[in-house]
């Protein structure tokens, strides 16, 4: 087990092998993957039988968005995008969320235009897990999320909670 797997594109972030285009494209396709497993995730909480084909429609059309986005991103650049390990234990999540925002920090003023709310969202449900499992309080929330840079903020806020539960 030793070693933890990442993304390869996150990897390559770290080792400033990607351009801030590229960067920035990956923020956009990142959040389209988030919202749709966001969107997921609340169906399989909280289902409601009387809006089933509203729901699934949704979930649709945000897979939809994100895997035309996927296909233009793999087109375009190199590594291409593979989906992330599940962020089940503080060190998962805090490491993503350091990854993220590194990822931010490096698309520079690209990044600016996109504020990736959806990923702030999946960071928090992974952490709700976490506190639950560990009896912990919930990390609160900015509401509603701000800008990118309170985005970014947010995710690294998160990953000192992270260090804070190992």
């Amino acid at each position: 087990m030793g070693k933890k797997a990442r993304m390869p594109e996150l990897r390559a972030v770290a080792e400033e092998a990607i351009g801030a285009a590229q960067a920035a494209e990956l923020i956009v396709l990142l959040d389209l993957e988030a919202r749709w497993e966001n969107l997921r995730a609340a169906r399989q909480e909280t289902p409601r039988v009387s809006s089933i084909a509203r729901d699934l429609l949704v979930m649709q059309k945000a897979y939809d968005a994100f895997r035309v986005q996927l296909k233009a991103y793999q087109a375009r650049f190199s590594p291409t995008h593979a989906s992330e390990l599940l962020l089940n234990t503080p060190a998962r999540l805090g490491g993503w969320c350091r990854q993220v925002r590194h990822l931010h920090l490096r698309a520079g003023q690209s990044a600016q235009a996109h504020s990736p709310v959806h990923l702030l969202e999946k960071a928090y449900r992974w952490a709700d897990r976490l506190a639950g499992r560990r009896g912990k309080d919930r990390v609160s929330r900015a509401t509603p999320p701000g800008p990118a840079e309170a985005v970014f903020r947010d995710l690294e806020a998160l990953a000192a909670w992270c260090d804070a539960l190992t």
